[in-house]
């Protein structure tokens, strides 16, 4: 109904425009045939809300995401979406899967020290049907992992670039500091140079008396710049062990990248042309410059200036046959603009802030004015045909108006396409009509105290002050602790109207939130369009009748795969069987004619493991090949853009927050005696990374740790064990059968959480079966080896692993293997049966907010950077909702945010300010 709805509606802007054409079902066909695509092509847009973008080492991250199509309704594609953390060397740290409802998740992201050390991250969402169309509609957003010890070092650093014999050379003049305002003199440091991809500098130095250090590089010629940093390395022993990764800049003006895209898309004979441009620093941001344009005999036709970030426009009358290039001052390189056809169309867009309605103006070169050729014009805007006319060009021009209110907010496409459907030109634009979800935020005090209690009413209406419900996000943050910048990180407006159908780094997003109220940020908000405008698909496409995606939709989690005989041809009417014991679970369904089977209703628990075995029509398991369909991580580039630690060229106010943080966690420590250094021997256990020991880090007998197992080549994980294990052996029964034991004790073998006991088929020898695995897993393949015999251990794997009552826990040993990829026991070999474990789906935990019961009394023990984070706030008939929270130790002000959507179309985005006073 909801798609009903919106085509009438743009179908009644547009019926005059149709009416015109009743008769010519050329354009109708081509409207019908571009809705039909849109339908079937039916993009997602995502929008992640995290409750803030810096975190400290052991925080968690908590975040809501908003999944929407085309027109900003409720994505009804899919119900599964992924969200995975990324380091700044685009290596994946943490992926999670989970459950989307309506269009909405939320969930957390617990950031443990051991996986995620301190450094920039990037936080990443998709569905797998986004992944059909271009990593550009993929949702990315940085954010920093800062160390919670306090005993870090700051840095301020200025740089200069020269040449040196001809070759570039960079000097870095560093200072560090504590936050006590102490220099770090005299220390012995260890400096390495890097792109990201490879280093080229090292050495070992010791700062000066000031704590200033004098860095010098050459730098080569072949440089990735945008991953330049600076790794300085605490080389002293009195514990502190700081390591600093400081971002360097090197913008050389030589190597600035300078492109030109003319309005509509080509320079055209004879014909004057609107060119904008972009340029770009090695940094991958954008870069004021100024220059001119010379033609093939150097003389010059055109000058441009950028306007802001980079971008500009200037207007170039080509001539045919020319070849023209530009200069940017103060530099010898040489950049061409895109060859001139002799024939051809422009189309340019004059969309004025002050007017109702903009203004396409079309010119076309003699061959094509003068042919009596008839074109369709077309505006899209949300997936959806708004504007459609066939248009007659004349040697004087074209000029068509558009009313504004015929394209909802947002970007719109207009498209010249011929009738034989090749596309001319294309130009995108932006429409604001001011109609954003109107948010008030009304706390019931003019000011707080510390530890009080806040009780804040919402409202939320549209444009025409009407009362809407909707699903809202609100985060409030110590603003001591936390930098809000809605200007550099925008909000879901900015995402979902603006930049999730650009191309490319969009600096500042935030920037163009008003641009309507603003004559400067409406003509910028003009150029990103004219620079960064893009469109995700070919016309070709659109008239393909038999495209198909690589990557199917996920309306629900599924099991499915295939089943083949033995020359890979697909056995129909198979019967296949699932099991799994937690949750206890058992299903069975058969193949189809294409040898292919599904299961559904199934929820993927963090401790899920599926068997899966065919069986033929004697309900008997055979000699088949079974293959599921398992997930296939996708790989991204990595983001443009990077964060500057919050350690390196502080601020004065910046300087002055933290170090007030700093005085509060020590005074907490002093309080509660947390990080008090005791006087014991401590003997530091060994500890398997991504083990799933259930004791916790180092709760095992016997570790064999990834250390060690470097050192063994290619041993098997049987040599291993009976090498490392004493007691490791096999015994054989009064029945004749023969099983694993460790010092008498019955062996099980867990391979990343999963007891491979659960996939043994009925009958099979137990030591054969164990014997499998023994062989096929060797050093190469293993993180690191866990064995629980004695009582303090067995008793949590006992309990989860032996499912005979009556068994004696003691009498059983267990073995925790971890493997490098973690995906649990896997045999290549294996026939007729399969081992399935999948991706558990992480479920949202509540954010924890302590209650007061009389403000002011404080112990300052409470200072907590995210105050409040509520992912699910609805509001009700008349718009309306209430939140409370509690307000923390430390006095100033706090920073509330809140963003969301009706799920209709309807987008809002909020920020306010409360005071906290002692």
């Amino acid at each position: 109904m909801k798609y009903l709805i919106i085509n009438v509606f743009f179908l009644f802007l547009t019926w005059s425009v149709l009416a015109q054409v009743s008769s010519k079902p050329g354009i109708k066909s081509v409207i019908s045939t571009i809705q039909k695509f849109n339908e079937r092509r039916s993009v997602e847009k995502l929008y992640l809300q995290t409750d803030k973008s810096a975190y400290a080492s052991g925080d968690t991250l908590w975040f809501k995401v908003y999944l929407f199509d085309d027109t900003y309704y409720a994505a009804p594609k899919s119900g599964l979406m992924y969200v995975e953390v990324a380091n700044d060397s685009n290596r994946l740290m943490k992926r999670i899967m989970l459950p989307v409802f309506a269009g909405i998740s939320f969930g957390q992201i617990a950031l443990d020290p051991e996986e995620l050390p301190q450094g920039n991250y990037v936080i990443r969402a998709y569905t797998n049907w986004m992944r059909n169309f271009g990593e550009d509609y993929i949702f990315k957003q940085q954010f920093y992992i800062g160390s919670s010890a306090g005993t870090e070092w700051l840095v301020n650093y200025n740089a200069q670039l020269n040449k040196v014999a001809g070759k570039d050379n960079e000097v870095l003049d560093l200072k560090f500091s504590r936050l006590d305002n102490v220099r770090v003199a005299l220390k012995d440091v260890q400096i390495m140079a890097t792109d990201g991809k490879r280093s080229w500098a090292k050495a070992k130095m010791q700062t000066d008396i000031d704590g200033m250090l004098k860095v010098n590089l050459d730098i080569p010629e072949k440089l990735n710049a945008k991953g330049m940093s600076l790794r300085v390395q605490d080389l002293s022993k009195n514990g502190e062990n700081n390591q600093l990764v400081i971002p360097v800049t090197i913008n050389r003006p030589e190597h600035i990248d300078l492109q030109f895209m003319p309005e509509g898309g080509d320079l055209i004979a004879d014909l004057a042309s609107r060119v904008a441009f972009k340029a770009i620093n090695e940094d991958g941001l954008g870069v004021n410059v100024s220059g001119k344009v010379y033609d093939s005999h150097g003389l010059e036709v055109a000058a441009f200036n950028a306007a802001h970030k980079g971008m500009g426009v200037f207007y170039l009358s080509a001539l045919a046959g020319e070849q023209y290039t530009a200069k940017i001052e103060g530099t010898s390189r040489s950049y061409p603009l895109p060859a001139v056809k002799a024939s051809g169309t422009i189309l340019s867009i004059n969309n004025r802030l002050e007017r109702d309605s903009c203004e396409v103006l079309i010119n076309a070169t003699p061959d094509i004015a003068l042919a009596g050729n008839s074109y369709i014009l077309i505006g899209q805007a949300r997936g959806t045909v708004c504007f459609a006319a066939l248009i007659n060009l004349n040697k004087n021009g074209s000029r068509i108006r558009i009313s504004k209110k015929a394209f909802p907010t947002g970007i719109v496409r207009i498209t010249l396409a011929g009738t034989d459907k090749k596309v001319l030109n294309e130009r995108v634009m932006y429409i604001d009509h001011t109609d954003a979800l109107k948010i008030e935020l009304s706390p019931d005090k003019s000011f707080y105290k510390q530890r009080d209690s806040v009780s804040m009413r919402i409202k939320v209406t549209d444009a025409n002050g009407m009362p809407v419900q909707g699903n809202f996000s609100m985060t409030v943050t110590d603003d001591n602790q936390v930098k809000t910048d809605s200007i550099a990180r925008g909000s879901i407006v900015t995402r979902m109207l603006l930049t999730a159908d650009l191309k490319g780094l969009v600096e500042d997003p935030g920037y163009y939130l008003h641009a309507a109220a603003d004559l400067k940020k409406w003509q910028d908000l003009d150029l990103l369009l004219l620079t960064q405008g893009w469109v995700g698909y070919s016309w070709n496409e659109m008239f393909d009748p038999v495209k198909t995606y690589v990557y199917a939709a996920e309306p629900e989690f599924e099991i499915k795969g295939k089943v083949t005989n033995l020359f890979n041809k697909p056995v129909a009417n198979s019967g296949i069987n699932l099991f799994s014991k937690r949750p206890m679970l058992v299903m069975d369904t058969v193949t189809n004619e294409s040898g292919l089977f599904r299961f559904k209703g199934i929820f993927p628990s963090d401790t899920a493991v599926f068997f899966i075995q065919a069986r033929n029509k004697r309900g008997k398991s055979f000699n088949v090949g079974i293959e599921v369909e398992e997930f296939i991580p996708p790989v991204f580039s990595s983001i443009g853009q990077r964060m500057i630690p919050w350690y390196v060229n502080m601020d004065t106010g910046r300087f002055l927050a933290v170090k007030k943080q700093f005085l509060l966690n020590k005074e907490v420590d002093r309080i509660t005696g947390r990080n008090i250094l005791k006087e014991v021997a401590i003997t530091a256990k060994k500890t398997i990374k991504d083990s799933k020991n259930l004791n916790g880090p180092g709760g095992a007998d016997v570790i064999v740790s990834q250390q060690e197992l470097e050192k063994s080549g290619k041993m098997t994980l049987g040599d291993l064990l009976e090498k490392r294990v004493v007691g490791f052996g096999n015994r054989t029964n009064k029945t004749g059968m023969r099983f694993y034991v460790i010092k008498g004790m019955l062996a099980h073998l867990i391979i990343d959480g999963v007891d491979v006991d659960f996939a043994k088929p009925e009958g099979m020898d137990p030591y054969e079966y164990f014997k499998q695995y023994f062989d096929y897993y060797d050093a190469e393949e293993i993180k690191g080896i866990e064995v629980m015999m004695s009582g303090k251990y067995q008793t949590r794997y006992s309990s989860r692993f032996i499912y005979n009552p009556m068994a004696n826990p003691f009498e059983h040993a267990f073995i925790e293997v971890t493997t490098r990829g973690g995906a649990g026991p896997f045999l290549k070999k294996s026939t007729g049966t399969y081992l399935y474990k999948p991706m558990a789906f992480s479920l949202p935990k509540k954010f924890y907010m302590p209650k007061y019961k009389t403000a002011g009394l404080v112990d300052m023990t409470d200072i907590r950077s995210t105050i409040y984070w509520e992912p699910y706030i609805v509001t009700d008939k008349n718009g309306m909702a209430t939140v409370t929270f509690y307000t923390a130790d430390n006095p100033g002000s706090y920073s509330l945010i809140m963003e969301g959507a009706d799920m209709k179309g309807g987008l809002g985005a909020k920020t306010s300010v409360i005071r906290v006073e002692k």
